[in-house]
């Protein structure tokens, strides 16, 4: 049987598993290396990466890109390629979306070690056979995605909206474990630090002086460490878990280091998860077992407000408010959550008073590989009321908008969208009205630049409304909660006395 044949029957493999198949069959070890080494033609080595043992990966041109293609290639990472295998594992889990600069955490790679694939290299050699790739939004933000189509991505709203809710558990993880005095008080490294142990990067750090972690060195205490990572996607699986056993391994494994205390905590554990982190002694824990069972709802009810391109907040208002309310009270999450939900209360808003049609946060691209645009707010009403374009622009006390976000919306992001929606048969006819929307004040220079500025052409409108404007209009909406929320939420925590004159143009 020719290798061909064997390709056919078996699918994509490594020449090591080729070989010991042959060997099976009766051919001659050394000429079953032989007859797999020599095969050419149609038989093709996927270039840019070798197993242990100089080990490739061949498969039939027929064969490239299939699903059959991409799932022979991970059950061969996960025999020979522990470190590819891990990085797809969690990438995979986090529904094959994540930032850029979270792919270290992700790879669960040593940044710096000898012998150890490090997370860049890990991204270099994925890419270089298709699996992975950078993608960059509007906003100049770069992803790492999983780049065949045969795998599952999430909308980047759904990533954005599971990212807010990671970061609200894993405040809430770092006030436990301070209350318990697990870790040095003021020593806590949350996800955004990149907090590294061991040259492994985490969602949280901090040097422990608890026993047993703490040992006595040479006359002084030296700490151990606790770590954590977290992912609120659903069902942590096995595999999510045995790769980060792995990965507490690797950081565990040179010598002398310290003490790591080891923990994961997720929305949901399958039971096999929860068993193989338990056999291998690591903590796995749900949001609601440690922050209590409304916490990991409040999340749960966040991430699919944030996802649903505001059907819930302008339906349903009341439930937007609740959100608000159980997750602001947690202390140090109240400025990221009311500046995730702005955009949603802003539509609810609008559509309250001038009806129509709400989407909020709509991603838009224009053919395959096009500029890609996303909007904060987009309500179609009925003509001859036109389609609004809202930008928003939450502030916190004190802060004002700047000219060069400004000149940015004005400038460039304007009338790029108003080609860009105008060529869109939805929008025949219709006219446009772009508006930039704050709960604060606009800079002095930002409020000049606007007031020198033309606000109406051919097809389309310019206005904005700095917070005192926004707070009259919000008086129009017919929804008491609506008004609450903002008041609440938005004008009494940020927006301050004004030295300047409201500036709207109509």
């Amino acid at each position: 049987m020719d290798i061909p044949h064997w390709l056919r029957k078996r699918g994509p493999s490594l020449t090591s598993d080729l070989i010991a198949a042959l060997v099976d069959s009766g051919v001659n070890a050394a000429a079953a290396r032989q007859r797999v080494n020599r095969a050419r033609g149609e038989v093709k080595r996927l270039a840019g990466l070798r197993f242990a043992k100089n080990a490739r990966f061949i498969y039939l041109d027929e064969q490239y890109a299939t699903e059959e293609f991409w799932r022979a290639l991970e059950r061969a990472f996960r025999t020979h390629g522990q470190a590819y295998w891990t990085a797809l594992t969690n990438l995979k889990a986090r529904g094959g979306l994540c930032p850029a600069k979270m792919f270290d955490r992700v790879a669960s790679a040593p940044l710096n070690r000898r012998g150890q694939l490090s997370p860049q290299r890990i991204y270099d050699r994925l890419h270089a056979v298709r699996l992975l790739h950078r993608v960059r939004t509007e906003d100049r933000q770069s992803f790492v995605e999983l780049w065949p189509d045969f795998y599952h991505k999430a909308s980047l709203a759904h990533v954005r909206a599971t990212l807010l809710a990671e970061q609200i558990v894993l405040i809430g993880v770092r006030d436990w474990a301070r209350r318990l005095g697990l870790g040095s008080h003021n020593a806590f490294k949350l996800r955004d630090a990149n907090p590294q142990v061991s040259s492994l990067v985490w969602d949280l750090s901090a040097p422990s002086f608890a026993r047993p972690f703490a040992q006595r060195s040479e006359g002084s205490i030296k700490p151990g460490f606790i770590v954590c990572d977290v992912n609120f996607t659903g069902i942590i699986n096995e595999d999510e878990i045995s790769a980060f056993i792995r990965k507490h391994d690797l950081a565990s494994a040179p010598a002398r280091v310290a003490p790591i205390f080891p923990m994961y905590v997720g929305e949901i554990f399958s039971e096999a998860a929860f068993a193989r982190a338990r056999s291998a002694g690591i903590t796995a824990v749900t949001v609601g077992d440690l922050l209590g069972k409304d916490i990991a709802k409040g999340l749960r009810d966040l991430i699919d407000l944030l996802s649903d391109q505001g059907a819930t907040a302008s339906a349903n208002p009341e439930h937007l408010h609740h959100v608000m309310e159980q997750l602001t009270a947690i202390q140090g999450a109240s400025q990221n959550v009311r500046a995730a939900l702005f955009e949603l209360v802003i539509g609810a808003l609008i559509k309250d008073v001038e009806g129509g049609y709400l989407q909020t946060g709509v991603s838009r691209k224009q053919g395959r590989d096009g500029p890609a645009f996303e909007l904060d707010v987009l309500l179609t009403t009925d003509p001859p009321k036109p389609v609004y374009i809202i930008e928003c622009k939450a502030k916190l006390a004190g802060a004002q908008v700047s000219l060069q976000d400004v000149e940015r919306w004005y400038e460039d992001r304007v009338p790029t969208i108003a080609d860009f929606l105008g060529a869109d048969r939805q929008f025949l006819g219709r006219k446009f009205r772009f508006e930039l929307w704050t709960n604060g004040n606009l800079h002095p220079a930002a409020a000049e630049y606007l007031a020198a500025q033309q606000t109406a052409y051919g097809r389309y409108s310019v206005g904005w409304k700095d917070g005192a404007v926004l707070r009259a209009y919000a008086r129009a909406a017919p929804t008491a909660t609506i008004r609450k929320t903002l008041n609440e939420h938005y004008f009494t925590h940020s927006l301050k006395p004004r030295s300047q004159k409201p500036t709207e143009a109509d």
